[in-house]
């Protein structure tokens, strides 16, 4: 195997490689397994839904890019920005079991601009006992899990809506560059 590229290339009808840029139907979704209860989830609260960038950008920009460096904003900025999550989880079922909390990252164009279709942003690992809920936290970085690289391969982060996603529940997240 020596063909390496990850993103889809329309051209020669490639359709790209891992969950993060295939596009094509799958078998099993991934982190897919098999349990023998049912879990829920629920965004409790999540610290904010709106993050604005336009301010922060030190550099003159075309007002149309639609994205800003994360270089240009900076260490400081960065960390002021991060967005605390907190999803609660329930056993539906009459087992108890472990189970990993996936938390993915879905961008709105779902896969234009190059980017990964969704990403991994974090995952924990519950305990519950038949019907109890518990409570996992996730703390998102905007510059770390909502860039992506661009063209000339600096990391950048692009206005528009953006989603946290666990399980088959979403939270939009409204970025502003």
């Amino acid at each position: 195997m020596t063909d390496m590229r990850m993103r889809p290339d329309p051209s020669s009808g490639y359709p790209g490689r891992t969950y993060r840029f295939y596009q094509g139907e799958k078998v099993f979704e991934f982190g897919y397994g098999l349990s023998y209860t049912n879990y829920s989830y629920k965004f409790v609260s999540v610290s904010q839904s709106k993050l604005d960038f336009k301010t922060l950008s030190t550099t003159d920009r075309p007002e149309h890019s639609g994205y800003v460096s994360v270089a240009e904003i900076g260490s400081e900025s960065c960390e002021k920005a991060k967005v605390s999550a907190v999803v609660r989880v329930k056993n539906e079922g009459k087992t108890a079991g472990k189970h990993p909390v996936l938390l993915f990252l879905r961008r709105d164009h779902e896969g234009g601009n190059a980017s990964p279709v969704k990403q991994l942003v974090g995952f924990q690992k519950v305990r519950l006992n038949a019907k109890e809920k518990g409570s996992v936290e996730f703390e998102v970085s905007p510059c770390e899990h909502f860039s992506r690289a661009s063209e000339d391969g600096n990391l950048v982060i692009e206005s528009g809506d953006h989603y946290l996603v666990v399980g088959d529940q979403e939270y939009p997240i409204s970025i502003n560059v």
